[in-house]
């Protein structure tokens, strides 16, 4: 698929009542990209194992009585669940719009029972083991797997108590978060750890349209102005562009120290083509190249 038809549709969809649910059934039935895939189940079920890999690295807390927060959790739940599975009991959920669909959490169950013993082999250790058994309501989810699923939530605001939380994570959301709403988002995740807790942030930096077309790179957004972005982005696709050093800024202006940051660049292929995107000024301007190359960073934090 072009990439500009894709834009053409959400922003369509966004600018509609009731856009989101129809883009839910758009890539449920037509498009049929959800449920997600099995390599998209293996990426975010191993992303969370490297949450849980830094928190035994970092935290304090042991992981059966470890209290967790996550903000933008999505449709699947694959994250959540996939804790549970790697030892953590508690788990509250914050999503701005209730997007949880309990079709695809039961998808979710029954691939985390399918494919245990691959998990196990992935994550290095033991898992405990899922009940595939459909979910029937959020109070069922609450009560078998101990996640707390609140929308809609402000994550600039939750409301909960402060230092509530060991393990706070966000995985491939904060890249689709405006930047003026992520400097409260930080300030909230540091008012809401708990002493000796961290922040586990997997951002991903590339253009996302590129997943969908080959013939764009994952460097192509860094050709438009922020006018010309404005026009294209949509609300149901939404891409910042900020690169790893605003995230940085952005966790320290939160009051948060980031103690390991993990980066990935590019092999030769993928730096030609940065080298060959002609890049906006806001970029070109504002950013080195060694700046621009990381294409997805991973950052552990904790209180300055």
């Amino acid at each position: 698929m072009r990439w500009q038809y894709k834009v053409a549709v959400q922003k369509a969809l966004s600018l509609a009542p009731g856009g989101e649910r129809a883009n839910y059934l758009l890539q449920r039935h037509v498009t049929r990209k959800l449920p997600a895939g099995d390599g998209q189940f293996f990426l975010h079920f191993d992303e969370t194992a490297r949450h849980a890999r830094g928190f035994a690295e970092h935290g304090r807390s042991q992981a059966d009585v470890a209290r967790a927060y996550e903000f933008g959790a999505g449709w699947d739940l694959i994250g959540p669940l996939s804790l549970w599975a790697l030892g953590i009991s508690q788990q509250v959920l914050a999503d701005i719009d209730a997007h949880v669909r309990l079709d695809l959490v039961n998808h979710s169950l029954a691939r985390l029972e399918r494919h245990h013993a691959a998990l196990e082999q992935r994550a290095g250790r033991s898992l405990r083991r899922v009940d595939p058994s459909p979910v029937r309501s959020m109070a069922d989810l609450r009560e078998r797997f101990g996640i707390d699923y609140r929308a809609p939530c402000d994550a600039r605001g939750t409301g909960l108590a402060a230092g509530s939380f060991d393990l706070i994570s966000s995985t491939f959301t904060l890249e689709h978060i405006p930047r003026d709403d992520i400097a409260p988002i930080l300030r909230e995740c540091a008012r809401l750890l708990a002493d000796g807790g961290i922040v586990r942030c997997s951002i991903d930096m590339q253009d996302h349209y590129a997943f969908d077309d080959p013939r764009i790179s994952v460097y192509n957004f860094l050709r438009y102005s922020d006018r010309r972005w404005r026009l294209i982005n949509s609300s149901l696709h939404y891409q910042n562009r900020l690169r790893a050093r605003d995230y940085r800024e952005l966790f320290a202006e939160a009051g948060l120290s980031i103690i390991d940051e993990v980066l990935e660049t590019p092999d030769a292929d993928r730096r030609k083509q940065l080298q060959r995107v002609p890049l906006a000024p806001c970029f070109a301007s504002a950013y080195t190249a060694d700046e621009l190359e990381p294409y997805a960073m991973v950052a552990t934090a904790t209180h300055s």
